[in-house]
């Protein structure tokens, strides 16, 4: 069985976590409630079709470093408005490539941080792509 994306999927799953412990994480206070400037946006996943006629998924894993309180809350407010918005993106990106090619980071998260700035309204917040997985 060929697995041409186990090598990126691997450094991936391994800079994930020093990355978040560098930037210092989302502290939590009781009750789940975050104080650190950075955002929590649940993996937003589609399916994408393989010129072999099977199916893909795509799976990416982001999160917002907002350092602005109130741009951190409505951010946090925002969080299904950009989990929509992330969606749109990786569809738009699925339809004009092919799934047999690693996925294009530069481009998805060039495309994620375009549609955070529209859907918050500004720029501020920045755009952390943890990791892009198409299985």
């Amino acid at each position: 069985m060929n697995r041409p994306f186990l090598p990126l999927l691997i450094a991936l799953s391994l800079a994930v976590p020093g990355a978040a412990l560098a930037s210092g994480g989302g502290e939590e206070k009781k009750g789940g409630e975050q104080t650190g400037p950075i955002v929590d946006v649940a993996p937003v996943s589609i399916s994408v079709r393989r010129p072999t006629g099977r199916w893909a998924v795509m799976t990416i894993e982001a999160d917002l470093n907002v350092p602005a309180e109130p741009l951190r809350q409505k951010a946090q407010l925002s969080v299904p408005r950009l989990r929509a918005a992330y969606t749109d993106v990786l569809a738009r990106y699925a339809r004009n490539t092919s799934a047999e090619r690693p996925p294009n980071l530069d481009m998805i998260a060039g495309q994620l941080q375009k549609a955070t700035d529209t859907v918050l309204g500004g720029t501020g917040a920045q755009v952390i792509l943890g990791g892009v997985i198409l299985q």
